[in-house]
């Protein structure tokens, strides 16, 4: 800081010499690496003329030490014409902190021209030099480096030398497109042309209805066909150039869903495992995507489920023929077709359970009418390997009244309220704490 003070003692000593304010170097900063926070300064544009009124745009940006923009920085901004701090032109804010993008903005206008119309150079050009300094501020912040950016204040009447059109480029990624992928189209190979400084505004058409701006952008569509997108680039002269790209789109790539099953004859409540192992990610443009998710559908009225797994057990309460369903989704978020398996749900014997109760159903009279009472029996065939007893019996009647547990009855009576056709399902828990299951059908008249 001493030296700083130093250096500006001296530029002021220079200045008052003459009567010709001339451009001199920003004094030396010192301070910590980029492994410390730091600042970054741009103006736009960076050549106004001094009449009082005209503006440019200056943009700070706080870079922290893992190199990302830092948001909540205060930073104050002063001016300094040769090396000395004083006020030259205003400052739309004193003090100013950085948004969420680490960036913060404040508008420089120029002074009115010298009263005695004289002017200096600036970069060896007509004109004065004016510094605009940000310096970070605000406990935690004190390290970190001022930086500065000059202006350029042109005597009003100077004419500036002729400028050329600027050069508008862009390529895009990645290639060839496909539907629903993000393409990044980055026009940085933009010229600002011969006379100017730089370019201040990228604009962007994309053949679907939709804009952009920006010298860098994300765009997607949705729709295969072939798209002429046209970028309109604008140089700080006022000077505008375009160009236009074919940009043919076709349709996305999406993952393939497999998968086996097992055991693959299943019967009534055996758990069976579901394998998506065999399911692969897309192939061709944007192919390559892990997959992420896997969405089972059933067949069997429960509601479907979604894993990141793979794998995924599940049992059928009644016996039948259920279409099992799979639909797996890749990180891009694309989802497969449907692949459907039949799985094959059986009663189950004591040969495919042995651990298990087998058992049957008798339903009493055998002609069955509404409202009248009738008595469902279970008959154990087989107590399951290791048990010598049945301990309970659960019963579903198939027609929505709540289940009920008969112990270790065997025998229990219902009464049918309307007609139809109903599934009675029975459960046996033996006394090892297994269970098998067996349904009958009951034609209520």
């Amino acid at each position: 800081m001493k030296g700083l003070l130093s250096s500006a003692i001296l530029m002021a000593a220079v200045a008052f010499a003459g009567c010709t304010v001339h451009q001199t170097e920003a004094p030396g900063l010192s301070g910590p690496s980029d492994l410390a926070l730091s600042i970054r300064v741009t103006a736009l544009p960076d050549s106004i003329s001094q009449d009082g009124g005209s503006q440019s745009s200056i943009q700070v940006t706080a870079i922290g030490p893992d190199g990302k923009p830092k948001a909540s920085v205060p930073v104050r901004m002063d001016m300094f014409v040769g090396g000395v701090g004083q006020d030259y032109g205003t400052l739309s804010a004193r003090t100013i902190v950085t948004n969420s993008s680490g960036v913060a903005n404040v508008v420089y206008t120029a002074p009115q021209s010298p009263t005695a119309g004289i002017f200096g150079t600036c970069k060896g050009l007509p004109g004065n030099c004016v510094e605009i300094v940000a310096t970070a501020s605000g406990s935690g912040f004190e390290t970190a480096a001022p930086e500065g950016v000059t202006i350029r204040l042109v005597p009003p009447g100077v004419i500036l030398p002729p400028a050329a059109t600027p050069t508008a480029a862009f390529t895009f990624s990645p290639q060839p497109p496909s539907t629903d992928q993000p393409l990044m189209f980055d026009a940085t190979s933009s010229l600002p042309g011969s006379g100017a400084s730089q370019i201040v505004s990228y604009n962007w058409t994309f053949g679907d209805g939709t804009t952009g701006t920006g010298k860098t952008l994300t765009h997607t569509y949705s729709t295969q066909n072939t798209y002429t997108v046209t970028l309109t680039v604008t140089n700080d002269r006022t000077l505008s150039s375009s160009t236009t790209q074919l940009v043919t789109v076709g349709a996305a790539a999406t993952p393939t869903a497999n998968f086996v099953f097992s055991p693959g004859s299943p019967f009534i409540d055996q758990a069976i495992t579901f394998d998506a192992s065999t399911s692969t990610p897309a192939a061709g443009p944007g192919g390559g995507q892990p997959i992420v998710s896997y969405l089972w559908t059933f067949g069997d009225n429960t509601a479907p489920q979604t894993t990141s797994s793979p794998t995924f057990s599940h049992s059928y309460g009644l016996a039948g023929a259920f279409n099992v369903s799979l639909v797996v989704r890749d990180s891009a978020g694309r989802l497969s077709p449907a692949k459907v398996n039949t799985v094959t749900v059986g009663q189950g014997s004591c040969a495919a359970a042995a651990a298990t109760p087998c058992l049957t159903l008798t339903v009493s009279p055998s002609s069955t009418y509404a409202n009248t009472p009738i008595t469902l029996g279970a008959v154990v065939t087989s107590y399951g390997t290791g048990a010598t007893s049945i301990t309970s019996y659960q019963w579903d009647f198939g027609d929505g009244t709540p289940q009920i547990n008969s112990g270790a009855v065997e025998t229990v009576s219902h009464t049918y309220t309307r007609t139809g056709t109903f599934t009675v399902k029975v459960t046996a828990t033996n006394n090892a704490g297994r269970f098998g299951s067996t349904t009958i059908t009951v034609l209520v008249q």
